[in-house]
């Protein structure tokens, strides 16, 4: 280990243990104290007031790299400060910098990487932070600095996207220029921006269904597809199931349109998600297995609004496959609702036909224990898992069988109109018979007192 990766692994230790440490003093002041936070993490204004009098922007960057690396919180932390956050002044009110943590709400319409020496790209662990250019609401041109801006943002163009943020003001003076090299793209733009601000995470709700729901899509760039559920798709996880309790079931259902071939979220060959992720989609099929899922963890209780959700294992019509050796035409999707119809089994070993209506989240790798070792007797590494989707949304439509107590009027129907039928032949054969009786009488009435056969010889 060479000196400097000594002092870079002890730094990072001193980083766990600090942050371990401020974890609880910080909650413990009501999650809302944020100038203590930053007195505390040693990023305060009285260390970075330098920024505010900058005239070249790199001699800035040793401090922003500070500012980046410390300003990172729990989301437990970030929500109370969210509350009580200072909006950000409107064109041509006064910008003050101070301890004050802003709330950006507006349209990114530039983002553009700003590169780091490599000092400074070592500390980040990264070569470059983001610049994002914002218009706020009220027409404030801020330029937000942070460590990586969404994913599947274009770089070095402009752009149109709703997003917001939670920013802590660095300089009214001075401001990054990115500098694009010829195959970049178009330059940053001319004009200089009003404030400069820092923030951990530039949040982005495209105008989608899900998006307007409030859900943040730069939340999906840490979701990893083929694997179980791990911690970098926590966020993006609780952040769609609370979405989902913004709305209903025939919300989403009205969204997604028709049932969605399962083939398409099956078959990773089609690679549907990456354009396509936070989508709403419907599926039928049979549930075999509703499990109750507590959520123990108390913020994020408050974040769904509920301590559990439900998981269900809802098997899908399909062509012909052959899963580990054996011929099947059902597979199952795994779906995370919210809540069950009122009325509908749950457990391990169930068969009820539902409908759901819920969003794309990942590629799921769950559990399988049917698993079949090779001809040396050995079993794979990760033979135990088996890759489907997995959907998360309201509550699903549930099409519960025919009961003996609701088939039992068909019976009293049915046996009631048999005894009326019977009661019909009845009247009607007493009726014939006293008409038959009548005709006799009649007809007897009408024979001549005496008849004279003929005899044998004529």
């Amino acid at each position: 280990m060479t000196q400097r990766t000594a002092a870079r692994w002890w730094v990072g230790m001193a980083a766990v243990l600090v942050g371990a440490w401020l974890t609880p003093v910080v909650a413990d002041s009501g999650q809302k104290d944020f100038a203590s936070f930053l007195e505390l993490r040693e990023i305060d204004h009285s260390r970075r007031f330098d920024l505010e009098s900058l005239t070249e922007w790199t001699a800035a960057e040793p401090t922003v790299i500070k500012v980046l690396r410390r300003l990172d919180a729990p989301d437990a932390v970030v929500a109370g400060w969210r509350e009580t956050a200072t909006r950000a002044p409107a064109k041509g009110e006064a910008v003050v910098v101070s301890d004050a943590l802003l709330s950006i709400r507006g349209r990114a319409t530039f983002v553009a990487p700003q590169r780091l020496p490599d000092d400074l790209a070592e500390l980040l662990d990264r070569p470059h932070y983001d610049v994002v250019r914002i218009v706020d609401g009220g027409g404030l041109v801020v330029d937000v600095l942070t460590v990586a801006a969404p994913a599947s943002w274009p770089r070095w163009k402009p752009m149109d996207e709703p997003v917001t943020a939670l920013a802590l003001p660095l300089s009214t003076s001075a401001a990054p220029r990115p500098q694009a090299d010829a195959a970049d793209g178009e330059a940053w733009p001319a004009d200089a921006p009003a404030l400069v601000a820092a923030a951990a995470r530039v949040a982005w709700h495209p105008d989608t269904f899900l998006g307007r729901l409030g859900m943040d899509y730069g939340l999906f760039d840490s979701v990893v597809d083929g694997k179980k559920l791990i911690a970098g798709d926590s966020a993006a996880f609780y952040a769609m199931l609370a979405a989902a309790g913004r709305t209903s079931r025939p919300d989403v259902t009205a969204a997604a349109g028709k049932p969605i071939d399962a083939m398409v979220l099956i078959d990773p060959t089609r690679e549907w998600y990456p354009s396509h992720r936070g989508d709403p989609v419907i599926i039928e099929g049979n549930v075999r297995r509703a499990m109750r899922v507590p959520i123990d963890e108390p913020f994020l209780r408050k974040v769904v609004g509920s301590n559990h959700y439900w998981e269900l294992f809802v098997f899908v019509e399909t062509p012909l496959l052959e899963i580990n050796g054996r011929v099947q035409n059902t597979y199952p999707i795994v779906c995370c609702v919210r809540e069950l119809p009122h009325g509908m089994p749950s457990g391990e070993n169930i068969s009820e036909r539902v409908r759901v209506a819920g969003f794309a989240f990942k590629r799921y790798a769950y559990p399988f224990d049917d698993i079949r070792p090779d001809e040396a007797g050995h079993v794979t590494d990760g033979a135990s898992r088996r890759v489907t989707t997995l959907l998360i949304g309201p509550e699903p439509t549930w099409f519960p069988p025919a009961s003996k107590d609701a088939s039992q009027p068909i019976w009293v129907i049915a046996a009631a109109i048999a005894a009326v039928a019977l009661a019909a032949i009845v009247v009607a054969s007493f009726l014939y018979g006293r008409s038959i009786n009548k005709a006799i009488q009649k007809a007897r009435e009408d024979l001549p007192d005496r008849v004279e056969l003929p005899s044998d010889d004529g």
